[in-house]
């Protein structure tokens, strides 16, 4: 199965409707069961039913799960309305795609297809004293299964749409992309060398941001060219009519231009999927907004900073996970055959700048907490954290940390709040000060 239709199909499955549809397609197939094993039950099996008690049993279902199914629709709507407005429409696409809240819906809206078909059989006598039995005991299944999802969903909603677990939930799909980016660090592909790029271009005709890279239909186009081919965009990079997708060495006709074009997916939006920048970057969003003037919440900025610290120091971990067991093959190499080529070994991809993921998350921070104090030397303490998780960490959290300083030394604040400030910008630093001017960063992949 190629790498975009499994992207597509993962983009499918997180749909709400899809879930709604499966369940309302199981809930009609109990009703057929019913049915059709009705009359294969033995009439010394098949218990008397009444049909009144069936039927205002179905009834209670069918009424009682339509009011359910609207209250949490429209409690969805409130939540995702909470989450753009309290951190950032941004990160309402994670609520959105929650499997929790979906399956909740879907839950319900399928026990009231269920209870509205099974009430038209009912009336219609299609069942026999063996159908209202099979009927009955998936009416109680049913029922066991609403009761459950129904005291899950009333605590769930106790922290839906709140601030701090969309924070959270930021954060875990965040290390979800740092986890996959670890294990195919250059997509699969083989690292791109500075410079190196083929003297046949393949231009973008869309405008949008990168969401995926279908890799292996650019490995089998480079093995048709008997080429190679060098990607130069990454997920998360914003493109133009006319910016450089990809390049080969090997001539190019239309069929190939179209086939590379077609494996660099384009969308409106970046993803979370396969973009670990774009979760710092929402971060920073969400501390930006909590520093405005309007809102002034320093608490929000000061969990953003954990999450960020936290998301980073998983990005460490990984990358010393993943280089120990190079460091130990490069050892033995005299005595072990080399590492086997990565799958797409005719395909090179630019690595990630480790320096922008700081910048994304904290540099917001940096900017629009100036005035705060508390948040200013909590910015300086995590910008040291993050300095001593990896060397590629290193300097760009001195970098941003002089930068702090002296957006905080123009934001007029008395002696001593700076004096504070700069005793933490000195531990962060260890008294080394660059040069940092704004607009550090930027919201591409590479």
């Amino acid at each position: 199965m190629s790498e975009k239709l499994v992207f597509f199909l993962q983009r499918l499955v997180r749909k709400t409707w899809l879930r709604c549809a499966l369940f309302a397609l199981l809930a009609c197939a109990a009703v057929m069961l019913a049915t059709w094993a009705g009359p294969y039950i033995p009439d010394g099996t098949a218990i008397n039913l009444g049909s009144e008690a069936l039927d205002s049993l179905l009834n209670i279902l069918a009424s009682s799960m339509l009011t359910v199914s609207i209250f949490s629709a429209s409690t969805m709507v409130s939540a995702f309305s909470a989450v753009a407005n309290s951190a950032t429409p941004r990160a309402s696409q994670l609520l959105i795609e929650d499997s929790t809240v979906q399956n909740t819906l879907a839950v319900f809206i399928g026990a009231f297809i269920y209870g509205v078909i099974s009430l038209v059989g009912l009336h219609a006598h299609v069942y026999g004293d063996g159908g209202r039995l099979v009927l009955f005991g998936f009416t109680l299944l049913i029922l066991l299964g609403v009761v459950v999802v129904l005291l899950r969903w009333i605590d769930y909603l106790s922290v839906l749409g709140r601030l701090g677990e969309t924070i959270r939930r930021l954060e875990e799909a965040t290390c979800k992309a740092i986890d996959q980016r670890i294990d195919k660090p250059y997509l699969g592909g083989r690292r791109q060398q500075s410079g190196e790029r083929g003297s046949h271009e393949v231009r973008s005709d869309a405008t949008g941001f990168v969401q995926h890279v279908a890799m292996d239909q650019l490995q089998a186009r480079a093995q048709a060219l008997d080429g190679q081919i060098h990607l130069h965009v990454l997920p998360g990079a914003f493109v133009a009519p006319g910016a450089v997708l990809a390049s080969s060495d090997r001539p190019l006709d239309d069929a190939a231009r179209d086939a590379i074009r077609q494996a660099v997916l384009i969308g409106n939006g970046r993803t979370f999927d396969h973009d670990p920048r774009y979760g710092f970057v929402v971060m920073g969003e969400i501390a930006a907004r909590a520093m405005s003037a309007s809102i002034n919440d320093p608490g929000t900025a000061l969990e953003v900073i954990g999450a960020g610290v936290r998301t980073l120091a998983h990005w460490a971990a990984r990358q010393q996970e993943a280089a120990s067991p190079s460091a130990s093959a490069s050892a033995s190499a005299a005595s072990a055959p080399s590492s086997p080529p990565p799958p797409c070994d005719r395909v090179t991809a630019p690595a990630l700048r480790e320096a922008g993921m700081v910048e994304d998350v904290f540099e917001p921070l940096a900017r629009y907490a100036a005035g705060a104090v508390e948040v200013g030397i909590a910015l300086q303490r995590a910008l040291r954290s993050v300095g001593t998780l990896h060397p590629a960490l290193r300097e760009p959290s001195e970098r941003l940390s002089a930068y702090a300083l002296e957006r905080a030394e123009k934001a007029d604040l008395c002696g001593t709040d700076v004096e504070a400030l700069r005793g933490a910008a000195r531990e962060a630093t260890g008294g080394t000060r660059f040069s940092a001017s704004p607009g550090m960063s930027d919201t591409s992949a590479l």
